[in-house]
């Protein structure tokens, strides 16, 4: 009788297993997404996605991973449209990061080629996160491509203390730094790139730009000389070739530099190209009369002169040269100098404008964006009247608030929990941040209430709370199962933040003024 009795046990686990096993799977529309998703069925899971979230449309966790489904079958749209929603909602579980959904969304965008609200997106998220990396890279790059040296400055400046060993980072803080004449600076950013990558065409270039710039021409001249001869691409190893030719010519290395200049004119001729034969012309001419060979020089201007006649003044220049070599005129030294030998530096200033580079290197963006009119009219990213700024507290309170920040990570997370406890709670958990050097969270338990509470304490500096991170914190709350939330924090409130604070009956906010009561005695 025992024997039967077990063997109808084990048998009913045995079919609860099979059911859980490989019956179950086949009605529940998520493990089916799952086991697809799986086997690389990807279309297939998004199916049985889109059915969870037809009886459950405000299910975060299908919609989620749906998103990331559309992203991976480059179906940006409809990610987009999916990301969307659950930021609307603003419910979010454990499994997807707030941030990651941000960034999910302006990554998006900017693979959709919406470079606008890709930009607002990044500049919300450096709003709530400012050392976030993938977030300043994206506002620094998009930055610099719209000529917006200044603010790109600031970003890249941020981004090689946090993000290091990235040649991309080290590069375009160079150019933003060649471009804003930080001449040492754009070579420190420089050589670290090249000691990533030696062999990029593009660091080589720079590094030898930036060199010339500071007049260092023997220095400049093996990474042109580099380029020159190495470089796939044709506009690239031109380039290379013409600055070679700039650089010796600068060195007093006179019979160097017509060579590569007259290398440069028979390129121009072999590939039937008429803008570089008449470039080549012109750079002979004036490289001619830099080194005193006045007959060339006329050759040269006055084969120019035939081809155009209305080319960069050189009507005037050939005029010049014939009246210099006829000895029937009598032209001064001094006049033939003035009209043609001082022409010799402009003409060398003026080779490579200032944009020069940074267009070479392809990082203008094709697509206009005004950047200081979506800062304005989005209302981030920018300080304005004060807005959005994080002020200091004033006097002692200001002190320990000062103290509170500049404290370890591990130093401030003790202090964080000495304030907790003073304040009435017991901290049972320390739980897992984000961004540790921003602050702590705790799982506390009231002592009168003996209720579950969910602590943060931020010690943020140059943002204000806005919206964002309180509603992070009222779903952290709920998914937590806490029955309240304190947010302690060492700056102010926006005012959209201040007034959806009212909406969030489980938040309790404690202000820098608070906080700076608690710490009276402690720190």
């Amino acid at each position: 009788m025992l024997i039967t009795f077990i063997l109808i046990i084990l048998g009913g686990l045995g079919a609860i297993a099979y059911y859980l096993v490989y019956i179950r799977p086949k009605f529940d529309p998520v493990r089916r997404a799952e086991l697809f998703e799986k086997q690389g069925m990807l279309k297939e899971s998004i199916i049985e996605y889109r059915k969870v979230l037809e009886d459950r449309p405000d299910d975060p966790t299908a919609r989620y991973r749906l998103a990331g489904l559309y992203l991976k079958l480059n179906e940006i749209d409809q990610a987009i449209m999916q990301l969307e929603e659950l930021l609307r909602a603003g419910k979010f579980t454990y499994e997807m990061d707030p941030l990651d959904v941000q960034k999910r969304l302006a990554n998006a965008y900017y693979l959709r080629d919406d470079i606008e609200k890709a930009f607002r997106g990044y500049l919300e998220i450096l709003n709530h996160y400012p050392a976030d990396p993938e977030a300043l890279y994206h506002v620094a790059f998009i930055a610099l491509g719209q000529e917006e040296f200044d603010f790109a400055q600031k970003h890249f400046d941020r981004l090689v203390k946090i993000k290091k060993d990235d040649f991309d980072v080290y590069f375009g803080a160079g150019m933003t730094c060649y471009q804003n004449q930080r001449t040492n600076d754009a070579i420190t950013h420089f050589r670290s790139a090249l000691a990533l990558r030696p062999n990029s065409d593009a660091a080589n270039l720079a590094m030898a730009f930036t060199l010339q710039r500071k007049r260092d021409f023997k220095q400049a001249i093996p990474h042109a000389s580099a380029i020159a001869e190495r470089a796939q691409e044709f506009e690239v190893r031109y380039v290379a070739k013409r600055l070679l030719a700039f650089l010796n010519l600068q060195a007093r290395k006179n019979d160097e530099a017509v060579k590569n200049f007259e290398d440069l004119l028979q390129s121009a001729r072999d590939n039937e190209s008429q803008a570089e034969l008449m470039l080549a012309l012109y750079d002979l001419g004036y490289a001619c009369i830099r080194t005193e060979q006045v007959n060339r020089a006329y050759e040269y201007w006055n084969e120019l002169y035939q081809l155009d006649k209305t080319y960069n003044e050189i009507n005037r220049l050939v005029t010049m040269l014939r009246r210099e070599m006829d000895t029937s005129y009598r032209q001064s030294r001094d006049d033939f100098e003035a009209s043609v030998m001082d022409g010799v530096e402009d003409w060398m200033s003026s080779a490579f404008p200032q944009e020069f580079l940074w267009k070479v290197c392809g990082l203008k963006s094709d697509r206009a964006l005004d950047i200081k009119n979506v800062m304005v009219t989005a209302r981030i990213g920018v300080v304005r009247e004060g807005e959005g700024e994080a002020r200091p507290s004033s006097g002692a309170a200001g002190e320990r608030i000062a103290k509170l920040i500049k404290l370890d990570t591990e130093s401030f997370r003790i202090m964080a929990s000495r304030v907790v406890a003073k304040m009435g709670y017991r901290v049972d958990q320390i739980l897992q941040t984000y961004r540790e050097a921003d602050g702590v969270d705790f799982l506390a338990t009231s002592n009168e209430t003996k209720e579950k509470v969910l602590v943060w304490v931020r010690r943020w500096t140059k943002t204000m709370v806005g919206e964002i991170p309180l509603r992070n914190f009222a779903q952290a709350i709920n998914d937590i199962k806490a029955k309240q939330g304190l947010f302690l924090t060492t700056v102010d409130l926006t005012e959209p933040a201040k007034n959806n604070l009212k909406r969030l009956q489980k938040v309790t906010v404690v202000y820098p003024d608070e906080l700076d009561d608690q710490l009276r005695g402690i720190l």
